[in-house]
């Protein structure tokens, strides 16, 4: 191999690295979209379940409050 095939070749791998570097980066990118929605959906979950609480206390406190 020839200097100028070493470095055709050294130019292809690069670009290869750099389409896997890109590749890569996408991915964590869509893993990391994935988990915020996925953390926005528990907490809206959890703020549901909350109110749905804090709405049976009420209630409980006005059911309370009209027995006495």
């Amino acid at each position: 191999m020839n200097l100028k095939d070493c470095l055709n070749k050294l130019a292809e791998i690069k670009d290869q690295l750099d389409l896997l570097e890109e590749q890569i980066a996408e991915k964590v990118r869509d893993e990391e979209s994935n988990e915020k929605a996925r953390m926005s959906r528990e907490r809206r979950e959890i703020d549901r379940k909350l109110a749905q609480l804090e709405l049976k206390n009420a209630r409980e406190r006005i059911r309370q409050y009209h027995v006495s």
